[in-house]
């Protein structure tokens, strides 16, 4: 005897043969957490950037600092120089002037006294 199984017809499906798989849609509220977490990720890489860039930035003003301090203490000593060359400058001026009222003073004396050597040689000559 031989059995033969035919189809006589579709089978009926039920519910519980068939497991349903929907597509997820996500909905709005998770389509906003999901860019909620992207802005997140993006804003604390913007914050570590943003410290480094704070970093380099102190560097470079404590270098700016360090060379203006420098550069004043540059100027600071060009005018003491410029002061001690005045200075001198002014000390030379008064011994240059000093010697100059000496010479005319001198020289005023020696023409007076000349003068009045020759005053004294013509009244004799006029008087004898």
């Amino acid at each position: 005897m031989i059995l033969v199984s035919a189809s006589v017809g579709p089978r009926p499906v039920y519910d519980s043969d068939v497991e349903v798989c929907e597509p997820e849609i996500p909905t709005h509220i998770e389509i906003l957490v999901e860019k909620l977490n992207l802005v997140e990720k993006e804003n604390k890489y913007l914050k570590e950037k943003l410290k480094i860039i704070e970093d380099k930035n102190m560097e470079l003003e404590l270098h700016v600092a360090d060379v203006i301090d420098d550069r004043k203490m540059k100027i600071d000593a060009m005018r003491l120089k410029m002061d001690a060359i005045r200075l001198k400058i002014r000390n030379i001026r008064k011994y240059v002037m000093d010697k100059e009222a000496r010479y005319h003073y001198v020289v005023g004396s020696i023409v007076t006294l000349v003068a009045i050597l020759i005053a004294f040689v013509v009244a004799f000559k006029c008087l004898t």
